[in-house]
């Protein structure tokens, strides 16, 4: 017999798993569920751990796998020392006796707020991954979880919709459900500094393609607008410098337009990087003309961006995205205040076409205020019809 808080704590698990398995059967391809098995994510030892996770979760799976209600799939194993492959298990068709699997309503989802609202990382290792650090609680991290706690809060009750799910729900590009039932966000921070990043996450509209978010999402019924910086990293850069600000697009190094996605990718690589760059950023090197040298774009760069060159490979990005984030839960926070819903999404804001002015306005007043220039370019997308 289990002691009573460790049936409280079996009966949660079971509930989650079983909550997560009725889910699969909306989700058009068929997807199998990942399940955490290792311990590093089972038993994280800080006060926001979810409490689903411990060894009753791992008694849960191990109990309906030997009823014959679950399929293990397959079973995690590592890589490497740094990556591994998760375990999957799948319904089998003994469960449809205990659950409806009949595809449920999604709107009759709720998703409860995970008690990380706010997430400090170590800093990412050679494939790309980064280690959750726990903390101690202090006045700091007590006011940027309550900040996360209020825009939770709107958000649950604002009217947000996803058109064309009638037929069943689909995947979005991180792996996770696009429903609006997952609006629910929470802070990274990065490289173990609460200086570092910040960005927002845990949004359904994050997963979804650039063009999928103007055609299927709904804020208080209405199409919605894009409100995005432009250029925003680079203009930070150049009040950090306490230069003024240059003319035109600051991504046109070449002065014709040519190449223009490929500066900005090296630009911004050049701003986060710690150092000289040791090859070309990623998908890059395509956007120059053929023979192109990274030392000689970098020296071109630097040349048409002088006044800031000296920033390049000091790790600058990851504060500049501090101030970027910061503004973001800003903005969404004063709007919120208005009762407009933003959702938010790195530099930009998504809102009802008929807010998109007044998005526009607090982006330009947040810039303002978090970099003491009135410099800011804000721009304002809406879906070509």
């Amino acid at each position: 017999m289990r002691k009573e808080a460790d049936k409280e704590k079996f009966d949660l698990a079971v509930e989650a798993l079983a909550c997560n398995l009725i889910l699969l059967s909306a989700i058009e391809s068929s997807p199998k569920l990942a399940v955490p098995r290792s311990h590093g994510f089972l038993w994280r030892g800080d006060g926001s751990a979810n409490p689903v996770y411990g060894q009753h979760f791992l008694s849960a799976i191990d109990g309906l796998a030997s009823l014959g209600l679950i399929e293990e799939e397959r079973r995690g194993y590592r890589l490497s020392a740094k990556m591994r492959v998760p375990s999957l298990i799948r319904p089998s068709a003994a469960l449809a006796q205990h659950l409806p699997l009949a595809p449920p309503d999604w709107r009759s989802v709720k998703q409860i707020d995970d008690r990380a609202l706010i997430i400090l990382k170590e800093g990412k290792d050679d494939e790309g991954r980064a280690a959750t650090i726990a903390f101690r609680e202090t006045a700091n991290t007590r006011q940027l979880a309550g900040q996360m706690r209020r825009i939770n809060e709107f958000l649950r009750s604002a009217d947000i919709e996803v058109t064309g799910q009638n037929t069943g729900l689909s995947l979005g590009k991180d792996g996770q459900v696009i429903a609006p039932y997952r609006r629910s966000l929470r802070r990274i921070f990065n490289n173990a500094k609460w200086h570092h990043g910040g960005r927002l996450a845990g949004g359904f509209w994050m997963g979804m393609e650039r063009g999928e978010r103007f055609e299927r999402i709904r804020i208080d019924g209405e199409r919605i607008a894009d409100v995005d910086y432009r250029q925003l990293f680079p203009r930070l850069a150049y009040v950090r410098a306490r230069k003024p600000q240059p003319d035109g697009d600051i991504y046109d190094v070449a002065g014709d337009g040519s190449g223009r996605d490929g500066w900005k990718t090296l630009m911004n690589a050049l701003l986060f990087s710690e150092g000289s760059l040791r090859g070309w950023p990623k998908d890059t090197l395509q956007h120059f003309s053929p023979g192109m040298k990274l030392r000689d774009a970098i020296k071109m760069l630097s040349a048409r961006h002088a006044p800031i060159a000296d920033l390049f490979g000091t790790g600058l990005g990851f504060q500049l995205m501090r101030i970027e984030s910061d503004m973001l839960v800003g903005v969404i926070t004063h709007l919120a205040s208005m009762g407009v819903t933003a959702l938010p999404l790195h530099d930009a804001v998504l809102v009802a076409e008929s807010k998109a002015d007044v998005a526009a306005d607090a982006m330009q007043a947040a810039f303002s205020m978090g970099s003491g220039c009135s410099c800011a370019i804000v721009s304002v997308e809406y879906i070509k019809r």
